[in-house]
């Protein structure tokens, strides 16, 4: 199952499974911005459609999502696992069904209804939640990392200090996760 993916305003159409765009969308709520949800992003029909921004009270629930994703706890083989999970996705040209302002909990809904990911998930020893889970907590915790203003702001989500350790001690595995992130060859 494909979907259409939020394309950048440069113009580049370039394809993302839902994870990456998912990670996105929570670390942009980090920051407190709104730009990605203004964004022209493609619907399922084709056709560009101006997104107004988030609610209160979709921004009130974004950050509850994103500090219970911040805290969600990596296994220790968490890189191998979903390099390994993302890389059969692709083989079997699945990417999840994408939909805008989903909460983690939609987004785990529609990851689970998506035919042909479950057996692929369990196959790696992942259920939809884990799945969802676990790259949204990456991409969280990794953004953080990255971003020291983010990090100081008060706004930073607690991060779950055993994931951080495991990003900090495992950077070809970051590297890995991120290249299947990409759709990239690792580098």
């Amino acid at each position: 199952m494909t979907a259409s993916m939020p394309q950048p305003i440069s113009g580049t159409h370039r394809k993302r499974p839902l994870i990456a765009a998912l990670a996105c969308l929570l670390c942009t709520g980090i920051a407190g911005g709104t730009a990605l949800a203004q964004q022209t992003v493609a619907s399922s029909s084709g056709q560009s459609a101006e997104m107004t921004p988030p609610s209160a009270a979709e921004m009130a629930q974004m950050r509850q999502d994103v500090a219970v994703a911040a805290n969600w706890p990596l296994p220790r083989d968490f890189f191998p696992r979903m390099s390994a999970t993302l890389a059969a996705l692709r083989q079997a040209n699945i990417h999840p069904p994408y939909g805008e302002r989903l909460t983690l909990d939609q987004t785990i809904q529609k990851v689970g209804a998506a035919q042909g990911v479950t057996p692929i998930l369990k196959a790696h020893g992942f259920t939809p939640r884990d799945f969802v889970m676990g790259l949204t907590c990456f991409g969280i915790t990794r953004a953080v990392l990255s971003n020291p203003q983010a990090a100081a702001s008060n706004g930073a989500p607690a991060l779950n200090p055993a994931n951080v350790e495991l990003i900090n001690s495992d950077q070809s595995g970051v590297n890995s996760l991120m290249a299947q992130m990409n759709n990239a060859p690792p580098g």
